[in-house]
């Protein structure tokens, strides 16, 4: 079970599913007694001749390991209960694959993937073998990642704890220690990584968290809608982790956290606000500390909210939820980016949280996830001669936030699905083949996927929208980093090169009061944050527009003095830019701008 719940743990995926001991050692002589009660893996001297009552008492074994090992499941063949490799012949060790095959049938999308076998040294002509089960889920699940900002001390971390844990606060940061991945964010209270945390709805709208679930893996299985919570940093020194988790995790949701018992909006809460109306994302806030909140101080704040929203985020209404029964309306609502909802909360009380999860369980994605999608539906790449064409978008679109090295597995990438969907066995087919890039030269390495999983559940295809871990195999040596994209190599002969650039120009909402021509900054796109520097300003009237350019009409028509800036990344450095991607730019401690890129030069 593990302490904190992450999509993708670092430290599960960092270690091997071969750590422990295997059969396939040549210096293994005997392994550990078979655990009964826990784990994937199931020691058999043989199997053969089994009845149909013992076939299906089996398969319940099978099912019951596979969900041990969430999906996966390790037969390790002569061996005996207690360990001692015993071995068994050829014909054996065929006729046990084959009762494990009757076993796969009686189940649910459940397969062999792999058969490794080695000859024992001190027994000529016996075999131990490990025999690999994969059980796909292709139940329907829907993903919403909502990004929680905040300045520091607000709550944002307890207030993450108390929905995951489904326990109350004890007043001095409990329920956040849950969350907390460092030693010193526990002694500080301070967040100064990125923490995910999960709340999952079953078919019923049940709440399905650490308070009636074990482990993540079980929250995922039993949910059919899955609320991602992505705790972000308040301090300002972290602030390029705050960055990256907005550009990065590609959250749907902006839930901007305020402390009631403050008197006022700071600057910072002014800035998320307005990031969001640019952004064009959904808004929530939450009122934290209700229990120390003062009616006097609660009154010149909430006049203090309404009217920064009205300078803000314009055009949406806004609404303090006290029923639990608007949930749909307001889910609604709110990604349709007609109304705010305020949450009034208490996690010491636990005041609110059924209000604030009613409106959890309805939020769905856009039927069109990707966001730019909706603001460029295609692509405008000026060439040499100062001529522009148009280029459609990619059939399949992955980004990628983190990667690993898994022994038996190989590389692993985890990351989102932006467009299209990723199948198994992609690039070994005739339909879709990838290519992942690009790498320091600008090119693209054509690779295979052989394994997925979407939230910690094996499947067989990732569709837009959804996070997901890849398993994929290139077909030569690449160094993936983070910020690489997947892509499907016909769009990359056509058009997916000239994407390829370090120069670009981007329409922000400038947000500070230095920012000047020239100026060095930090550039975050997707995962990646690279130094840049501004050579231009252009104002919106030079900005080329072309007719079947929709980026005037999606972006937001209230005032917010828009500018056009043309970038160009430091040290020759190249990138996958793509017009429509979300750009935020910081010089040290502080935002610069936050905007789309418009055009790749």
């Amino acid at each position: 079970m593990t302490t904190r719940d992450t999509m993708y743990s670092e430290d599960n995926a960092s270690c091997s599913p071969q750590s422990r001991l295997s059969v396939l050692d040549e210096n293994i002589a005997k392994l550990p007694p078979e655990m009964d009660r826990s784990g994937n893996v199931e020691y058999k001297t043989k199997l053969d001749a089994v009845s149909d009552s013992r076939a299906t008492h089996l398969a319940t074994q099978l099912q019951w390991r596979l969900a041990e090992g969430n999906g996966h499941a390790v037969y390790v063949v002569g061996v005996r209960d207690d360990g001692e490799l015993v071995g068994i012949a050829e014909e054996e060790l065929e006729a046990t694959i084959c009762v494990l095959r009757r076993m796969a049938s009686q189940l649910t999308n459940v397969s062999i993937v792999s058969i490794k076998k080695r000859v024992l040294l001190h027994r000529s002509c016996h075999l131990v073998a490990e025999i690999h089960l994969d059980q796909h889920n292709n139940l329907p699940r829907t993903e919403v990642r909502i990004a929680v900002l905040g300045d520091h001390g607000v709550g944002k971390s307890t207030v993450l704890g108390c929905l995951t844990y489904g326990e109350a606060d004890n007043g001095r940061g409990k329920a956040r220690l849950n969350l907390l991945r460092h030693r010193h964010e526990v002694e500080s209270g301070r967040t100064s990584s990125i923490t995910l945390g999960t709340v999952g709805f079953d078919a019923n709208g049940q709440v399905l968290n650490y308070a009636n679930n074990r482990s993540a893996e079980q929250i995922y299985q039993r949910s059919r809608h899955v609320v991602t919570l992505i705790d972000t940093c308040g301090y300002a020194k972290h602030l390029k982790t705050t960055a990256r988790a907005i550009t990065g995790h590609s959250p749907h949701v902006f839930c901007v956290a305020i402390a009631a018992d403050r008197a006022s909006v700071t600057p910072t809460t002014r800035e998320y606000l307005r990031m969001a109306a640019v952004l064009k994302m959904p808004l929530m806030i939450s009122l934290t500390k209700m229990d120390i909140a003062t009616k006097a101080s609660f009154a010149a704040l909430m006049h203090d909210i309404l009217a920064a929203l009205d300078t803000a985020v314009p055009g949406r209404g806004r609404c303090i939820v006290t029923n639990i029964s608007e949930g749909d309306s307001l889910a609604e609502d709110m990604m349709g980016l007609v109304v705010v909802p305020i949450f009034t909360t208490s996690a010491v009380r636990t005041l609110g949280f059924n209000e604030l999860t009613a409106v959890l369980a309805k939020s769905r994605q856009p039927l069109h996830y990707t966001r730019y999608d909706s603001l460029a539906a295609t692509s405008i790449y000026k060439r040499g001669n100062g001529t522009s064409t148009t280029l459609g978008r990619p059939s399949v679109e992955f980004h990628i936030e983190h990667t690993y090295s898994i022994d038996e597995v190989g590389t692993v990438v985890t990351g989102w699905v932006n467009q299209g969907s990723i199948r198994i066995g992609a690039s070994a087919d005739n339909n879709v083949r990838l290519a992942i890039g690009p790498d320091s030269s600008g090119q693209f390495i054509d690779i295979e996927v052989t394994s997925i999983h979407t939230l910690r559940i094996p499947t067989v295809v990732a569709e837009a929208g959804m996070s997901a871990a890849l398993a994929i195999k290139p077909h030569k040596p690449v160094s993936i980093e983070k910020g690489m994209v997947i892509l499907d190599t016909d769009y990359i002969a056509k058009s997916g090169k000239q994407h390829v650039s370090g120069e670009f120009i981007a329409q922000v909402a400038v947000l500070s009061s230095e920012f000047q021509t020239m100026q060095s900054i930090v550039v975050h796109i997707r995962s990646a944050y690279r130094l840049a520097h501004v050579l231009e300003i252009i104002t919106p009237e030079e900005v080329e527009q072309t007719p079947s350019s929709t980026l005037s009409q999606a972006r937001p028509s209230h005032c917010y003095n828009l500018v056009a800036v043309r970038l160009k990344f430091d040290d020759n450095v190249y990138d996958y830019l793509s017009p429509g991607l979300p750009v935020i730019a910081r010089d040290g401690q502080s935002l610069t701008f936050v905007g789309h890129i418009e055009k790749v030069l």
